[in-house]
C-alpha cells in the first residue's frame, strides 16, 4: 500500500496557480495520507460506463413561464394559429383606421363592386363578372352579319342594354339565332302559350287570355273595325326547325276570338269567331282562310249597341274536362281601322299587340271562368318559341360605374365649385336678347377649359351648346362627360379588394370593423365567464357536499333555460347594444366554464400532495390557488380559449333571427345583412366566413397548445 505524503514546499509553490475544474484539494489531506512524490498531474479523472457513473448535470434552473413557453413552441400548428390570430387582431385594429373608405352612410353609386386587386382583363380578382347566355338586341343587324358592330340600339351610344353599360363589355361570343321559352325584351315572334292543367276543375267551361282594357267609351259608327287574330297554324309550326311545336305535356285546344266591353257592373261579350284549333286571320305564309274579320258588321249582327264602355279583345281555351293539360298558341291580335279619323284610328291600339313577346312582357293575366260573373286565376301563361340571339361576356364593374359616363346632366354648381379650386377656367355670362327676351350666352367671354386633368371630372373643355339655360336665364344643369370616379372623390379609380356590397359600402373596412366588434365581444365576454365560472366552479368543487350540492342545483336551473329565450328576453327589455348583448352572453355563459373547473378540482383535491398540505397547516385558499388550480389549468384554459369564438358564433345566429347589433358592425350581422346575395353576389358571404372559419380553427389549435403549455405535469419534458 502506498501513502500518501504532503510536502509543503509543493503546495505553496502552486497555491497561487489557477485551478482547473478537475484539480483535486492536496493540502488539506491527512498526514498519513501525504506523500511527497504525489502530484496534481497523477490524478485523471475518468468518466465512462466500466470505470465510473459520475455524470455532469444537463439540465438548467427554468420558470414555469418559459418552460411553458417552450413547450408551446414545439407544437407548430398551435404556433401558426397564434400567428393567425394576430394577424387577424392586427388587421381589425389596423383597417378600419387606415381605410378611409366610410361604412355609416350608404353609397349607391358603388353597390355591387366586384372583389378587385389585378387590374381588369387577368381573369382573377380583377372586379370583373362574367355573364353568359344574355339576350341581345340585333334590330340593328337582323341577319346577323355583324353583330359584334350591331348588337347594341346604335354603334353611337353606351346607353343601358338589360341593365348593362356598353363600354363595360368585353370579350364577347355570340350564338346563333335561337329559340327560348323565357320572356325576354330583345326575343322576336314567338308565340304565347297559354292554357291550364288538367286538374282544372270540370265546372270550368273555359280560361281567357285578355288583351289590355282601353279606359274610355268607343261608338261603333264611327268608323268600320277590322281585326287580325294569328293563332297556332300547321304551316308555319312545320317550318320550323324544332322538336317541339308546342310545349311538353301539353296538347292542343279550341280557341276563339271575342270582343268584350262592360255593362253596368257585368262584362258582355261578342263571339267573332268559330272555336278551332288552328286560325291563321292575316297571316303571310298561308292563305287557308280569310285574311280579316271585319269586327265592325259581326257586331251590328249581334247586336243594336253602337257606344261599348271599355272595349278588350280576348281569346277563350275550352276546358277539356280534365282529358290533359291543354293550350292554345297566340302569334298576335291586331285591330285596325279604316278611318279617316286619325284620333280614332288609334284608338285601338292599346288592347292589341302584333308580337307575341312584346304582349307577353306586358303581363297580362290569363283567367279562368266557371261564367262571366265569376274569375280565378287558374289559368298559365308561357313564352314559347321566341327568337333571338344570346352574348357570353366579361362585364367591368368598376368601368360600369365609375368609368366615363357620356352626356350626362351635370350640375353647374359642381362647375363653380371646380372654378374655385382652381381646377377649371370657367367664365360664363349670359345676356338677354332685346327683341326676343330670351337669354343667351355671351361667346365673346365665354370659358370652360380644364386647368387640372388629375382633379377635374371632366373628360373635355364644354362648349356653348353644352350650357342649358333655363325659362327664368339661370342655368342649372350641363351637359357634359365625366369621370364618374372623380364625380365621386375618388383621385383615380378604386380598388376594392373585398368588394362593395348593396349600399354600397367597402367590405374590407366593414368585415374588419364586423371582426374587431366580435372579438371584443368574444373576449370581453370570455373574461368575465372565466372569472366567474373559474370561482365558482372550484368553490363547488373543492368543498364539495351540502356547498356543492346547493350551487349545482341552481346551474342545472339556470342551465334549464335555453341561451336563445334568455338573450331574447334581455335585447328585448334592455336594447340590443354591445353592453346588453355581452350581459345576455354572461349570464349562462360561464356555466360551462365552472362545470370544468367543478370536474378537475373533484379529480386533484384528494391527490396526497394536496392531503400533505392540508397536514402542514395550509389553508383553504392556499390549496385551491397554489396546488389544486395549476395542475386543473390546462384544461381549464382549453375550455375558454374556445369559448371567444363560441360567442362569435352565437351572436352571429342571434342576428340571423333580426336580433343582432344595431347600429354596430359585426361578422354576424354582416352575414345577416347579406344572407339574400349567396346566389347572385356570393363574394359578400364568402369573406366573413373565411373570417369566421380562419377565427374559429385557429382559436381551437391555439387552445390544444396553451392546454399542453400550461400543464404543470409536462414540466421539463423535452418531447
Amino acid at each position: 500500500m502506498v501513502s500518501l505524503i504532503h510536502v509543503s514546499e509543493w503546495g505553496k509553490r502552486n497555491s497561487m496557480a489557477k485551478k482547473k475544474d478537475t484539480d483535486f484539494e492536496l493540502t488539506n489531506l491527512p498526514i498519513e495520507a501525504q506523500d511527497p512524490e504525489i502530484t496534481q498531474e497523477d490524478f485523471v479523472i475518468k468518466a465512462n460506463d466500466e470505470d465510473s457513473h459520475e455524470q455532469k448535470f444537463q439540465t438548467k434552473p427554468t420558470t414555469f413561464f418559459k418552460d411553458s413557453l417552450k413547450r408551446f413552441a414545439k407544437n407548430k400548428s398551435s404556433v401558426v394559429a397564434a400567428g393567425i390570430l394576430g394577424v387577424l387582431l392586427l388587421l381589425s385594429i389596423i383597417v378600419p383606421i387606415a381605410d378611409r373608405n366610410d361604412t355609416s352612410q350608404p353609397h349607391p353609386e358603388i353597390t355591387y363592386l366586384e372583389p378587385k386587386l389585378f387590374n381588369a382583363g387577368t381573369g382573377f380578382w380583377d372586379g370583373t363578372k362574367a355573364f353568359n347566355n344574355i339576350p341581345v338586341d340585333v334590330s340593328g343587324d337582323p341577319e346577323g352579319k355583324n353583330k359584334e358592330e350591331n348588337w347594341w340600339p346604335s354603334p353611337q351610344t353606351n346607353e343601358n342594354i338589360n341593365g348593362f353599360v356598353k363600354s363595360a363589355v368585353s370579350k364577347k361570343k355570340f350564338s346563333d339565332l335561337n329559340y327560348t321559352d323565357s320572356a325576354t325584351t330583345y326575343g322576336k315572334d314567338g308565340y304565347i302559350a297559354f292554357g291550364y292543367n288538367k286538374d282544372l276543375e270540370d265546372k270550368v267551361e273555359y280560361v281567357e287570355f285578355e288583351t289590355p282594357i282601353f279606359e274610355g267609351t268607343f261608338d261603333i259608327n264611327v268608323g268600320n273595325f277590322v281585326n287580325v287574330f294569328d293563332v297556332y297554324d300547321e304551316d308555319k309550326i312545320a317550318a320550323i326547325e324544332s322538336e317541339h311545336y308546342i310545349p311538353s305535356d301539353y296538347v292542343l285546344g279550341e280557341t276563339a276570338l271575342f270582343f268584350n266591353y262592360f255593362s253596368g257592373d257585368d262584362v258582355k261579350s261578342i263571339q267573332l269567331t268559330e272555336y278551332s284549333v288552328t286560325h291563321n286571320i292575316g297571316s303571310s305564309i298561308s292563305s287557308k282562310k280569310e285574311a280579316r274579320i271585319n269586327i265592325s258588321s259581326i257586331i251590328k249582327e249581334k247586336t243594336s249597341e253602337t257606344s261599348f264602355v271599355s272595349p278588350y279583345i280576348s281569346v277563350r281555351l275550352k276546358n277539356s274536362l280534365n282529358h290533359a293539360n291543354t293550350c292554345s298558341l297566340i302569334k298576335s291580335i291586331v285591330l285596325a281601322t279604316d278611318s279617316n279619323d286619325a284620333v280614332f284610328a288609334n284608338s285601338f291600339v292599346a288592347p292589341s299587340f302584333s308580337d307575341a313577346t312584346e304582349c307577353f312582357l306586358r303581363e297580362q293575366q290569363i283567367n279562368a271562368k266557371p261564367n262571366p260573373a265569376y274569375w280565378s286565376n287558374t289559368g298559365e301563361k308561357l313564352m314559347h318559341m321566341s327568337k333571338v340571339y344570346f352574348c357570353d361576356f366579361v362585364y367591368d364593374v368598376y368601368e360600369a360605374k365609375l368609368g366615363v359616363k357620356d352626356d350626362i346632366s351635370f350640375p353647374y354648381a359642381s362647375l363653380e365649385r371646380y372654378r374655385r379650386n382652381k381646377w377649371l377656367d370657367l367664365k360664363v355670362i349670359t345676356k338677354q336678347d332685346e327683341e326676343t327676351g330670351n337669354r343667351y350666352i355671351d361667346e365673346t367671354t365665354f370659358k370652360c377649359h380644364i386647368l387640372n386633368k388629375d382633379k377635374c371630372p371632366l373628360v373635355e373643355d364644354l362648349t356653348i351648346e353644352d350650357f342649358n339655360i333655363d325659362y327664368d336665364g339661370t342655368i342649372s344643369f350641363v351637359h357634359a362627360k365625366v369621370y364618374q370616379y372623380k364625380v365621386f372623390g375618388y383621385d383615380s379609380m378604386p380598388r376594392f379588394l373585398f368588394g362593395t356590397d348593396k349600399s354600397g359600402r367597402d367590405m374590407l373596412k366593414y368585415v374588419f370593423e364586423g371582426l374587431r366588434t366580435s372579438l371584443l365581444l368574444g373576449i370581453i365576454t370570455t373574461v368575465v365567464c372565466f372569472i366567474f365560472g373559474l370561482i365558482y366552479g372550484a368553490v363547488s368543487g373543492y368543498f364539495g357536499g351540502t356547498v356543492d350540492l346547493i350551487m349545482e342545483r341552481f346551474t342545472d336551473i339556470l342551465s334549464g333555460i335555453p341561451w336563445i329565450v334568455v338573450m331574447t328576453l334581455v335585447i328585448i327589455h334592455l336594447g340590443s347594444n354591445f353592453i346588453t348583448f355581452a350581459i345576455a352572453l354572461c349570464l349562462t355563459g360561464w356555466i360551462g366554464t365552472a362545470a370544468t373547473t367543478r370536474t378537475q378540482f373533484y379529480r386533484f383535491r384528494g391527490r396526497e400532495y394536496v392531503l400533505a398540505s392540508r397536514t402542514l397547516g395550509a389553508s383553504d385558499a392556499r390549496l385551491i390557488a397554489k396546488h389544486i388550480l395549476p395542475n386543473a389549468m390546462g384544461t381549464i384554459i382549453t375550455s375558454a380559449v374556445l369559448m371567444v369564438p363560441s360567442v362569435i358564433f352565437s351572436e352571429a345566429t342571434i342576428s340571423y333571427l333580426g336580433l343582432g347589433l344595431k347600429n354596430l358592425a359585426s361578422l354576424g350581422v354582416i352575414l345577416s345583412y347579406n344572407q339574400t346575395e349567396l346566389s347572385t353576389n356570393s363574394f359578400l358571404l364568402l369573406f366573413p366566413s373565411v373570417i369566421i372559419a380562419l377565427v374559429m380553427i385557429s382559436f381551437n389549435l391555439f387552445g390544444n397548445g396553451l392546454r399542453d403549455a400550461v400543464n404543470p405535469s409536462l414540466k421539463g419534458e423535452e418531447e
